[in-house]
């Protein structure tokens, strides 16, 4: 069983979405926990160990995560998805806070 941390900038995005937004995360999220992983179509690899969460509904939210510890996976930030690349500043700051964590 893993242990599923938000940081404060993805908490704050998953509670602004609507609720079938947020029932999906909640499912993905039960998952992630117990079996350690998401596969396609419900997440990605982005980058060494960068992942995202693919929220597939109409708003299409995406949130990156990354391991720790081997026990700890953070979900470090959410965006909305409006083109077919992750947006740079997007990255980008998911990277930063990557970074800030110490991972």
């Amino acid at each position: 069983m893993k242990r599923i941390i938000f940081t404060e900038e993805a908490e704050a995005f998953a509670n602004r979405m609507d609720f079938l937004s947020q029932k999906k995360l909640a499912r993905m999220v039960t998952i992630l926990e117990s079996q350690g992983f998401l596969r396609a179509p419900m997440a990605e690899k982005v980058s060494d160990n960068l992942f995202a969460i693919r929220i597939m509904t109409a708003a299409n939210n995406r949130f990156f995560y990354c391991y720790d510890d081997g026990i700890t996976i953070y979900v470090i930030s959410g965006y909305t998805k409006k083109s077919a690349h992750i947006p740079t500043k997007e990255l980008n700051r998911a990277i930063a806070i990557k970074k800030g964590l110490g991972l």
